[in-house]
């Protein structure tokens, strides 16, 4: 008869040790595509400059902003990128 004192040396606790990381790496893989998969579906992905300008726009057809203050705000996004 196979003893469990003879399975908890090293090799046993080593062998459970990377078992549990190498399942935490997976799970954490798994939720970090998911969130990437999600976040893409739903459009929540930021992108690089098109968010401001885009912000800008639906100020200004909203009428926060007069025509002057909107191409001055333009030109000056348009100049940082």
């Amino acid at each position: 008869m196979h003893s469990l004192i003879h399975d908890t040396g090293a090799g046993y606790w080593l062998g459970h040790s990377l078992m549990v990381l190498l399942m935490i790496a997976v799970l954490a893989l798994a939720l970090a595509g998911a969130y990437l998969i999600l976040s893409a579906l739903l459009g929540r992905h930021r992108t690089g400059g098109g968010e401001p300008l885009q912000a800008l726009a639906e100020r200004y057809a909203r009428g926060e902003m007069g025509r002057e203050e909107f191409l001055r705000r333009q030109q000056d996004l348009l100049d940082t990128h």
